[in-house]
């Protein structure tokens, strides 16, 4: 059960994915308050996690702003979270279990429904799971935090970039080539395919962002 500072801030950041708050717009604390229906309180302890984790800004004398993001910073990103996520997925490789093989099925299971029915805010926290899972399996708490910092920044981009049409059905073809790899302990073979699968995401939204720069 979330507390208000919780609801306040699930109800922003998704705003912010979803682009009913768009980059660059002012935040005015009384219409925001009354639009989510949470109090003023609440609303500034969300406002800091929010800009705590770069989802907006806030200037002195000029007030809280959704963040902008270049496509340069996006792209570093991307080349980052690949070499991250791909080293995590040769750990899990290793030393996977069978409740977490489980769960990573699971996780495929509901991508795949998902997808299906084009349910995109629910495949996007699916596909965050899906992703966590192989740091979080890794052990490694320095490449988690790292990870999770990283995808916090560009967490509307990643809802941009499954909204797209006609991929999304390629990514969960190579979530599957990951997981296979995986489930097989084959190290080497789910670290490739992790980053071959972030660069591709990476490259899709970027060319998309090439021709709607507005967003």
């Amino acid at each position: 059960m979330y507390n208000q500072r919780e609801i306040a801030y699930h109800k922003i950041r998704d705003a912010i994915t979803v682009g009913v708050l768009k980059p660059g717009e002012k935040l005015i604390e009384q219409k925001i308050s009354k639009a989510f229906g949470v109090g003023r309180t609440p609303l500034r302890e969300a406002l800091r996690q929010l800009q705590m984790e770069n989802y907006i800004d806030v200037i002195p004398r000029k007030g809280a702003f959704i963040s902008r993001i270049s496509t340069k910073d996006i792209e570093e990103i991307y080349d980052i979270v690949a070499l991250l996520e791909g080293f995590a997925a040769e750990i899990t490789a290793e030393k996977i279990s069978p409740s977490d093989k489980k769960s990573l099925k699971d996780l495929q299971k509901a991508l795949r429904k998902y997808g299906a029915n084009k349910a995109y805010v629910d495949w996007l926290e699916k596909n965050t799971l899906f992703h966590r899972r192989f740091t979080e399996i890794s052990g490694n708490n320095s490449l988690c935090e790292a990870v999770s910092n990283l995808r916090k920044r560009i967490y509307r981009y990643r809802f941009i970039a499954i909204t797209i049409p006609g991929h999304i059905q390629e990514y969960i073809e190579d979530h599957q080539a990951i997981l296979e790899a995986v489930l097989h302990g084959k190290g080497k073979a789910a670290g490739k395919a992790m980053r071959r699968h972030v660069l591709k995401v990476r490259n899709i939204l970027l060319d998309f962002l090439h021709h709607y720069p507005e967003l």
